[in-house]
C-alpha cells in the first residue's frame, strides 16, 4: 500500500511547478531535521533511532555510528574500530546488534 502511494506522490510532484516543487522539497527536508521522539517520552538520540531502523539488516555485527549515520562495521568490535579510523572517524558509537535467536548475558 505504501508503495502505490509513494508512485502516486512522485507522480504528482513530477508535475507540479518548479516553485511548488521547491516548495515541497523545503518541507520535507524540514520534517527530516526535526529532532526524532520516542512515543512523547522525549528526543532519541540519532544513533538510537539507527540501531531501530537497521538493526535486523546487521544483526550479528559490530557497529560504528556517529550521528545516526553507519560508517563502518565488522565481524568483531575491533574490526568495526579499525574501518572507522581508516576513515578518519573518531568519537564514535562502536555497540554490536545481537540476533534474534542469540541468547545474551552479561554481569560483572
Amino acid at each position: 500500500m505504501e508503495t502505490v502511494l509513494l508512485n502516486e506522490i512522485i507522480e504528482k510532484a513530477v508535475n507540479l511547478k518548479p516553485e511548488e516543487r521547491q516548495k515541497l522539497i523545503r518541507v520535507l527536508q524540514e520534517q527530516e531535521s526535526q529532532p526524532k521522539t520516542n512515543g512523547g517520552k522525549g528526543y532519541l538520540h540519532p544513533n538510537t533511532v539507527w540501531i531501530k531502523e537497521h538493526h535486523t539488516e546487521y544483526a550479528g555485527k559490530y557497529v560504528a555510528l556517529k550521528d545516526g549515520e553507519l560508517i563502518a562495521f565488522g565481524k568483531t568490535i575491533k574490526e568495526a574500530d579499525l574501518k572507522a579510523k581508516e576513515k578518519g572517524m573518531k568519537n564514535l558509537l562502536l555497540t554490536y546488534l545481537p540476533r534474534e535467536d542469540e541468547e545474551l548475558w552479561g554481569g560483572w
